[in-house]
């Protein structure tokens, strides 16, 4: 198992920043471009479900997810079906808005050596697509949709 963390800097009243980062409707789909995204379900307690796919390479890596409703400037999802990962967005308050940061944890399948490297890869490739999503976030909230 592997976690990948990126961070990012966004400028603007922090309140505002929490509020876009954590909503999940705004969320996924600017963050399409590292996978793909669907809606399936909405609860009245705040928790919705989403079928959530992450492209790794040239292999998706996912399933159906529970998305925890929104709490005090963090987003999180874990796996109920498919490939286990979980996710985790966190706002905190910076000198002129909010660092923003994404941390995503992968299990991926594999006997020892077969296994840490299909992870190192994976960790890679993940990397860089939370990195634009982190950039298109930032962004649509420092200059508008």
């Amino acid at each position: 198992m592997g976690s990948t963390t990126r961070s990012i800097r966004i400028r603007g009243e922090f309140d505002e920043i929490a509020k876009a980062a954590t909503d999940p409707d705004v969320v996924f789909p600017i963050m399409g471009g590292f996978g793909r995204f669907e809606l399936i379900d909405r609860y009245s307690d705040g928790t919705q479900e989403w079928d959530l796919y992450l492209d790794v390479g040239s292999i998706h890596v996912g399933g159906r997810v529970a998305v925890d409703a929104p709490g005090a400037g963090s987003l999180t999802w874990r796996s109920i079906r498919g490939t286990h990962h979980s996710a985790r967005l966190e706002v905190s308050p910076d000198d002129d808005g909010a660092l923003v940061s994404m941390t995503i944890t992968v299990e991926l399948a594999g006997r020892l050596v077969v296994g840490w490297v299909a992870q190192f890869l994976a960790d890679g490739i993940l990397g860089r697509h939370i990195e634009a999503g982190l950039q298109q976030l930032r962004h649509r909230i420092e200059y508008g949709s």
